[in-house]
């Protein structure tokens, strides 16, 4: 038995030299190609959010003038995104969680006409005043752009997974001024293993994008702080105690966000009644603090420049984790980076100023960033990259290392009581568990209906123990299946059964009538679970419309058909 899924390996392996350089050329057109689609989409949201932005400047604050201008600006966002997922017909917009499951799975591969409507999303939900973020989408693009590179040159030289992970690390490395993080990203949250094949090209595809990035815009940077970072020994205990208080706050934001997802998936409500609803609520909560709206890089800037006090900040945090929720999961595009920032950063300052009042010693622009690296870590499953992205970004090497034990202490509360990441809790909710591995993923999409033999004894109702003895003797069966005119199943029979009654009784008074059987659709991964406590040569398939013998599966055919996943996976995570 084959298994249909794509092979790494061809039948007649080519030459290593042009494969190598093949691959290198590829990465790099990759590389190119998403680094300056990186740049000029991060650029047009970053002026739709100046606009935005600028354009309340000269209103005063909790005036008419004010909410009229942001309420107006959000429904028609609204309406825009709304027109747009109607015309494209697009059920949902996606994110990093599609580019991860389609990094790990040979079923489901990204939509060009979803992901280009996702972008879109991001344009028009920032330039609304949506508190979404835009590096999360900067994922899907990278990887969306890696997958259009593919179509366009129908190249094989890397597998789905390689590709993604190019497009994934050139779109950071783009987005955030910083190679070595990208490279990082992409193995540590979409890939989620390292072999020397696919190192090579997706580290080529970062520094190729961070080159062109680089060459266009010679200094991307936002995050600079201008201040003489102590010693990190007397922060330590501070940091530990912010760790704890950010590992909270990470849990609070991905519960939230799964939650309001699961209350409008269930809720039944219309589009327009979602988008009514998350119109409303910004609109409210923006009237009063409208820093929560949009991506609020200008608001993290003034954060770390001390322009809040304690119940500002508080505030801050409290409003952007529940416009997040409200924006990303009742309409808005995705994007949970960014708002992980600014949450971050205004809980750094929170923990800052109570660590403060017991006597410890603190540095509120350093706990800040400290929380920025925690929360956006902890939230999306990149500890180690956030870390990498705050070397490049800040260039200092000191601030980075102060940040890894507030990092590490988040993620632990995280870890235990969030999830791995959203990410993984949104693919939870669509029943895809990516934390089993590629073979537990494998074996839930492979279904058991491929491993059904035809290869059965059948008997017809109403014969004798002697005739289906007969005739499970004369086709080497021990066991043999009742099945109606139409194909339908009665029961099964045991060649054991059979000769301990008298002669001539009916094969009715001798049927199993509710064997263990497998429904039609039912994956491999469940086959295994009810074959843990199967005794006997096969179980029967059956259709889950017509109640009809499909086939049978045996303990052999599932076990054969786990060790060729794990082969095949074993083969796929080497190169």
């Amino acid at each position: 038995m084959t298994l249909d899924y794509q092979s790494t390996s061809a039948s007649k392996e080519p030459n290593r030299v042009v494969l190598i350089f093949a691959s290198f050329f590829s990465a790099c057109v990759i590389g190119i190609s998403v680094g300056l689609f990186t740049v000029g989409f991060v650029g047009l949201v970053k002026d739709a959010e100046m606009w935005r932005v600028s354009g309340r400047a000269d209103l005063e604050s909790l005036s008419l003038a004010l909410f009229s201008y942001q309420s107006v600006l959000l429904f028609g966002g609204m309406a825009v995104l709304i027109f747009i997922r109607r015309l494209f017909k697009v059920p949902r917009w996606h994110g990093p969680a599609d580019v991860i499951y389609a990094a790990h799975s040979d079923i489901s591969f990204l939509s060009i006409k979803t992901g280009g409507a996702t972008i879109v999303s991001v344009f028009t939900s920032v330039l609304a005043g949506g508190s979404v973020g835009v590096y999360g989408p900067l994922v899907h693009l990278g990887a969306l752009l890696s997958r259009l590179f593919h179509t366009v040159f129908r190249s094989t030289l890397f597998s789905q997974n390689m590709l993604i992970g190019c497009g994934v690390a050139a779109a950071i490395s783009a987005g955030f001024n910083a190679p070595i993080a990208g490279m990082i990203f992409a193995h540590e949250v979409v890939l989620r293993h390292f072999s020397m094949r696919a190192l090579a090209p997706i580290a080529i595809a970062s520094i190729a994008s961070f080159s062109v990035s680089s060459w266009i815009f010679e200094d991307v940077r936002w995050l600079y702080l201008d201040i003489d970072v102590p010693s990190i020994l007397p922060l330590s205990p501070g940091l530990l105690l912010a760790g704890l208080f950010f590992g909270l706050i990470a849990v609070i934001i991905i519960r939230a966000q799964i939650g309001v997802s699961g209350w409008a998936a269930k809720s039944g409500l219309s589009d327009w009644m979602l988008g009514g609803i998350a119109v409303s609520v910004c609109s409210i909560v923006g009237f009063f603090v409208p820093e929560s709206l949009g991506l609020g890089l200008a608001a993290i800037r003034d954060m770390l420049n001390l322009e809040f006090g304690l119940w500002a900040l508080l505030i801050l945090l409290i409003t952007k984790i529940f416009l997040t929720a409200i924006s990303t999961c009742l309409g808005f595009s995705l994007g949970i980076f960014s708002p992980a920032l600014f949450s971050g950063a205004a809980a750094g300052g929170v923990v800052a100023y109570c660590v403060g009042l017991f006597g410890l010693p603190v540095s509120v622009p350093i706990f800040m960033v400290c929380g920025m690296a925690a929360l956006s870590g902890a939230v999306t499953g990149a500890p180690i990259a956030v870390m990498v992205i705050i070397i490049e970004m800040t260039m200092s090497y000191e601030l980075a290392v102060s940040t890894m034990i507030a990092v590490g202490t988040c993620s632990l509360i995280t870890f235990s009581f969030g999830g791995h990441s959203l990410f993984d809790q949104q693919l939870l909710m669509r029943n895809i568990n990516i934390s089993g591995g590629r073979v537990a993923l494998r074996l839930s999409e492979m279904k058991i209906d491929i491993l059904a033999g035809k290869k059965y004894a059948s008997v017809p109702e109403g014969i004798t123990v002697e005739s289906a003895a007969q005739i499970l003797a004369t086709n080497g069966y021990s066991e043999g299946y009742c099945l109606t005119a139409s194909g339908e199943l009665i029961g099964k029979i045991n060649l054991q059964d059979l000769v301990r009654v008298p002669t001539g009784t009916l094969i009715e008074s001798v049927l199993d009538k509710k064997p263990v059987q497998l429904i039609s659709g039912t994956s491999v991964g469940q086959a295994i679970e009810t074959a843990a406590d199967f005794v006997g040569e096969a179980m029967p398939v059956i259709s889950e419309t017509t109640g009809a013998l499909i086939g049978v599966v045996s303990e052999a055919d599932i076990f054969t058909a786990v060790l060729e996943t794990q082969k095949l996976v074993t083969s796929l995570e080497k190169t």
